[in-house]
């Protein structure tokens, strides 16, 4: 399934994670994707070196495009066309970019839950307002099959954005920002009270008991294994980054003699797809 924000009658769309605001990582090789007609070539041009590479989508309408990255900096454009149809995604910035997961640890935004205050919130919405920060949260989607795309946009750091934004990622994120001087973007896709399982592969845990691949009939969706790696995960895996911050165990307390295994079985299927 693919989610867009393009009209559903558009020859090109493109993957939700790639629109205007996105950092994309700096000095490295990034993939460009979406869906247009079967068997359509496709322009795709990056204004920081001023080049471009072609692509063709297969029967099945999918496309994807493999382009270079220079130095940090920006703002840049990426301009796809097919025919007469233009997409141009714009106020892109290059520098580096970071996924961040878990449970509600990871979740918690920088506001605080309900009657869960953060101290200090207040002084640090004063001060986000960062055109060299940018944030996307994936929207809580679980799914039984591996997805291709999720929901969520990229939004740049300010009051509004920043207080709905996971707590640990964006002061991490700032940081980063602050001690590097290039642009950050900082992906957030958590969901609270989950168990590490269900943010595995089935893939990944083909070599665990199969009590471990299971759950009992009244589970909800995001604590099955494998629903928020195929909804949450999954869809993000095209997309270039430089590392993961991972902060859950809570939700494992009752199988913690497994974690140590789960979590580096986790940690490298996570490495193999991205």
């Amino acid at each position: 399934m693919i989610f867009s924000i393009f009209p559903a009658n558009a020859q090109i769309k493109i993957a939700s994670v790639l629109g205007n605001n996105m950092v994309l990582q700096r000095n490295s090789e990034v993939k460009i994707w979406g869906k247009a007609d079967p068997n359509k070539s496709l322009k795709i041009t990056t204004s920081w070196n001023k080049a471009s590479v072609t692509a063709v989508s297969n029967e099945n309408g999918d496309w994807v495009a493999k382009v270079k990255t220079t130095e940090a900096g920006g703002p840049y454009t990426v301009s796809i066309e097919s025919g007469k149809e233009k997409i141009k995604l714009e106020n892109i910035l290059l520098g580096e970019v970071w996924l961040c997961s878990g449970q509600s640890n990871m979740e918690m935004p920088v506001i605080g839950f309900p009657y869960q205050p953060i101290i200090g919130s207040a002084e640090t919405l004063l001060q986000a307002d960062n055109q060299n920060l940018r944030l996307f949260t994936v929207q809580k989607t679980p799914m039984s099959t591996p997805q291709d795309n999720c929901i969520g946009k990229w939004e740049v750091s300010n009051a509004e954005t920043v207080s709905k934004f996971s707590a640990v990622g964006y002061y991490y994120a700032r940081l980063l920002q602050q001690k590097l001087n290039v642009p950050v973007g900082i992906i957030c896709s958590s969901v609270g009270g989950t168990p590490i399982q269900a943010w595995m592969s089935s893939k990944a845990l083909d070599t665990f008991p199969e009590s471990f691949k299971k759950s009992s009939p009244e589970a909800r969706d995001q604590n099955r294994p494998s629903y928020l790696y195929n909804g949450m995960i999954n869809p993000l895996v095209n997309y270039a980054i430089k590392g993961i911050i991972w902060y859950q165990g809570e939700a494992n307390r009752a199988n913690y003699k497994d974690y140590t295994d789960l979590q580096k079985a986790m940690v490298n299927s996570w490495r193999a797809d991205f």
